[in-house]
């Protein structure tokens, strides 16, 4: 098992002491499909998620997220089925109620990815208004560790119907030629109910290969996930 390197335990221990003085939150959830981006990475399943994460006055965090995993690639040795994303971040207030956030995770899997070790880092920049409109933009210099960066594009936009309803909807590109063969844009549209603690999600997904060459399809090693078609998902979180 291949999971959390040397270095993120001292990262831990090196922000532990501020921890006495942060917000620590949580959430559980239940999806219908572990939709990332534009393709599943439940092999359109069920999937168990939770996130953990420590929110400190002056505005750093720290966190993890996890989830269970299948790409498709019984066939290969090692099949990852679990994905452990430490997190670490930095929130800056901005006038006029906007906001930004600077954030880098690290991907990581109890295994391979069709026969490849595929941990990859992420670098984020969010830029937000209030709590109606996120922007963001991330990178991966590595991306699934296929020897190529990738880029993504998203825009959300939320909008609270009653204290208890909220639609939303999230529009994205990513640039990942040169790492999964093909660019992508990928939409969604939907609607969150809350009660206390409790939050369920339904939502309409949908994707569109933008650009996709010849390739050696040879490759043992090549990652080529399957874009979503159009389809609903569903989700219920537990926070605490």
């Amino acid at each position: 098992m291949r999971l959390i390197p040397p270095f993120i335990i001292g990262l831990w221990l090196f922000v532990l002491p501020e921890l006495c003085v942060a917000e620590f939150r949580g959430t559980l959830t239940a999806t219908s499909n572990y939709i990332y981006r534009a393709y599943s990475r439940s092999n359109d399943e069920f999937a168990f998620q939770a996130n953990f994460d420590y929110q400190h006055e002056n505005g750093g965090y720290v966190g993890v997220s996890t989830a269970t995993v299948d790409f498709a690639d019984s066939g290969y040795d090692n099949p990852a089925r679990f994905e452990v994303v430490p997190y670490l971040g930095w929130s800056f207030s901005l006038p006029s109620e906007w906001r930004l956030d600077m954030q880098w995770s690290r991907y990581l899997y109890d295994g391979n990815i069709f026969g490849k070790n595929s941990d990859y880092n992420e670098f984020y920049v969010f830029l937000h208004y209030q709590d109606w409109l996120s922007a963001n933009i991330s990178v991966s210099e590595d991306y699934y560790s296929r020897g190529a960066a990738a880029e993504n594009y998203e825009l959300t936009g939320r909008y609270p119907i009653t204290e208890y309803i909220q639609v939303s909807g999230t529009g994205g590109y990513s640039y990942a030629l040169r790492a999964l063969q093909y660019n992508y844009f990928y939409w969604n549209a939907g609607m969150t109910f809350y009660y206390k603690s409790v939050a369920l999600d339904f939502r309409y997904v949908d994707s569109y290969e933008v650009e996709n060459p010849n390739y050696d399809s040879s490759d043992p090693y090549h990652f080529d996930p399957v874009l979503i078609k159009p389809s609903f998902l569903f989700t219920i979180s537990v926070g605490f």
